[in-house]
């Protein structure tokens, strides 16, 4: 190899191992349980929630933006936020039944991520070399900033298509702090996710138009009920 292909080589290696450093974000939800052990009663089949198209395009940040973080492609995102939603309802018990196939279902809820991100970054002090460290220990002060949002909308359908009910989820980030090992870039955006999504989930319990039935007071299960997925009987 000649002497004009070693940069782009070495720009290659560079990239190749910037890549291998970087982190990429999961999206996690743990919901914590309704006040008052209750579900719907009905069997309900989730479709595949659809992203905004200002994330689906790029143009808003969907994800963590972080050093040394990256994102799934907004496809892939969407997927697996579709993944948590439906393992937590189902795990929580919130519907006697759900699943991304369910054969004659009471209704068909659907949803729409109209914002997802958490963006960390050093405040612009911080960037000072050599002081920025010992300000922050002067005056006890943190370095870093995170802001960021979660606003999920989800639609409740009958199986002809007559509108139920709409129920959206909003969660906010703004928070100072000093990164550490315990709370890691993506965990303050699953934390606002799992706020969102518990609105969401409230407000369908308290729905007067959705049956209701008593749970008891242990909600929570490890046998999931969700369906495999397979093509939607219901329109």
């Amino acid at each position: 190899m000649g002497r004009s292909g070693q940069p782009t080589l070495m720009v290659a290696m560079v990239l190749l191992f910037l890549a291998g450093c970087s982190t990429t974000y999961e999206p996690r939800l743990d919901l914590t349980p309704p006040e008052v052990p209750r579900a719907i009663d009905a069997t309900v089949e989730l479709h595949p929630l659809v992203a905004a198209d200002d994330l689906k395009s790029g143009h808003a940040t969907y994800g963590v933006l972080a050093e040394d973080y990256k994102n799934r492609p907004p496809s892939a995102l969407t997927k697996r936020i579709t993944d948590e939603v439906l393992h937590e309802l189902s795990t929580q018990r919130v519907f006697r039944h759900i699943g991304t196939y369910v054969p004659n279902p009471d209704y068909v809820l659907t949803g729409r991520v109209e914002q997802f991100y958490e963006h960390d970054r050093r405040k612009l002090w911080a960037y000072l070399p050599y002081y920025s460290d010992k300000l922050a220990g002067l005056f006890r002060v943190n370095s870093y900033l995170s802001s960021g949002a979660v606003k999920l909308t989800m639609m409740m359908i009958t199986p002809s298509g007559k509108v139920v009910g709409t129920y959206s989820g909003v969660a906010k980030i703004d928070e100072d702090y000093t990164p550490n090992d315990e709370m890691k870039p993506g965990d303050r955006l699953n934390r606002a996710f799992a706020r969102a999504v518990a609105q969401i989930r409230d407000k369908m319990l308290d729905d007067p138009d959705l049956p209701k039935s008593r749970l008891p007071s242990t909600a929570r299960t490890d046998d999931t009920a969700a369906t495999p997925a397979g093509p939607s009987t219901a329109r």
